[in-house]
């Protein structure tokens, strides 16, 4: 199991991808957070910028096809993706999360 995290400084299109994700049963559940400060080193600068950060539990096996179809979606200005292992969780929580994606 992992926790997906999506950012986007297009608070929208967090919603868009949110929504297509849980209507394909590719995730269990979405946390939206909105105006995250997002500080980055460019040229010798530190350049701050304002995101919004969507993070979502899944099964590991799901995040190609995740990652395919975000891709496919935004061929020209894809969000940020990336994962983080989940490395312990209350059992009765990870069979509601086997039971609600769908099968890989």
């Amino acid at each position: 199991m992992i926790l997906i995290r999506i950012s986007d400084n297009n608070e929208q299109e967090i919603e868009k991808i949110a929504e297509m994700l849980l209507e394909k049963r590719l995730i269990m559940d979405v946390i939206i957070l909105r105006g995250i400060e997002r500080w980055e080193h460019h040229d010798d600068s530190i350049v701050k910028s304002e995101v919004t950060l969507l993070t979502a539990k899944t099964k590991a096996l799901l995040f190609p096809k995740i990652d395919k179809i975000l891709r496919k979606a935004y061929p020209d200005a894809m969000p940020e993706l990336f994962s983080l292992p989940i490395v312990n969780m209350d059992w009765e929580q990870s069979k509601h999360l086997v039971e609600e994606v769908i099968p890989t």
